[in-house]
């Protein structure tokens, strides 16, 4: 990056599979400047980070197919890392703790307020960056 150039914006990826939510979510980031990837299903995402991966990751917990914990089992497995916001309208006992073993850095109730889900990507992409530099000055 040049002097005075600005930062690429963090690239949020989402995955929803209720369409309108999805939508709305990504119209809602893309408005507070960030670059979003929206995607319908946890396998789509997936397909996904062989191309590109994000600065963080807004994952619904209840999807058909393939559940968010399924998700993040999924990503346990592989080198790719990077912050995950787990989003769900129940908050069923035993599933908070569930989604943090799994990796989870946050874990968000719908119906989302936009404070805290802004203030939780934030935090997230704080943390994101602090992991990537550990990771860059670890790699030759």
């Amino acid at each position: 990056m040049s002097p005075g150039s600005t930062p690429p914006a963090p690239h949020i990826a989402v995955v929803e599979d209720d369409d309108s939510l999805r939508r709305a979510t990504a119209r809602l980031l893309a408005a507070y400047a960030f670059q979003v990837s929206p995607y319908a299903s946890g396998q789509d995402f997936l397909a996904s980070l062989a191309l590109s991966q994000p600065n963080c990751l807004i994952l619904d917990l209840q999807m058909d197919g393939m559940t968010g914990l399924e998700v993040l089992h999924h990503l346990a497995g592989t080198p790719f890392r990077f912050p995950t916001i787990i989003v769900t309208a129940r908050d069923e006992p035993g599933t908070r703790h569930r989604c943090e073993l799994a990796g989870a850095f946050a874990f968000l109730v719908k119906p989302l307020s936009l404070d805290a889900l802004l203030d939780t990507i934030q935090a997230a992409l704080s943390k994101g960056s602090t992991s990537a530099e550990a990771v860059r000055s670890a790699t030759p």
